[in-house]
């Protein structure tokens, strides 16, 4: 993937760079632009293991390993919906604010963030995760870790989160003042 594949949308959904044509499922993206202030870029890809989850109707466990309740607040699994349809995007609606990355049932992944490496590296860490997990249920055995653990991680999360909203936009410097899909 190179710069000139990103497409940059305005809110009304209307191309403002980037080769092609904006997406048919553009109204997921502004669903979640709309609703998350902090979000500046959204990613949707179909990552073969965690969209084997969403085919299966199955959401990702965040208490299986520590880097998912750290990085994600859990991959719940949002009901189907027809892709580029609105149906879509009122089947993710209520789970939005409280998730950067959710699975689409017989779809796909979304995840999103404050800039694009992030929203990228969600996918890269949903995908990670649905690895794992298949690989626990493939073994026979799935050891979760405890609320007391949770909470620590979610402590950690915090603090990293609080850290990290100082830091330089990279992904910025190539559109500031603009939202991105990919």
């Amino acid at each position: 993937m190179r710069l000139q594949d990103l497409i940059v949308v305005d809110m009304g959904g209307r191309n403002l760079a980037g080769r092609g044509s904006v997406t048919s499922e553009i109204a997921m993206h502004l669903l979640i632009y709309g609703m998350r202030s902090d979000v500046n870029a959204v990613v949707h890809a179909h990552p073969p293991v965690a969209t084997g989850y969403a085919a299966a109707g199955i959401p990702l466990k965040p208490a299986l390993v520590c880097d998912a309740v750290i990085g994600l607040r859990g991959v719940p699994l949002a009901p189907y919906a027809t892709p580029g349809t609105a149906d879509l995007a009122d089947a993710l609606r209520p789970l939005v604010r409280e998730h950067e990355a959710i699975l689409m049932a017989n779809h796909g992944v979304v995840t999103y963030g404050e800039d694009l490496l992030r929203a990228y590296l969600k996918m890269e860490l949903v995908e990670h995760f649905a690895t794992i997990s298949l690989v626990t249920k493939l073994l026979g055995q799935e050891h979760l870790l405890n609320a007391e653990e949770i909470e620590r991680l979610r402590e950690q999360r915090q603090h990293k989160s609080k850290k990290s909203s100082h830091s330089p936009n990279a992904a910025h410097s190539f559109f500031p003042q603009q939202r991105m899909l990919l």
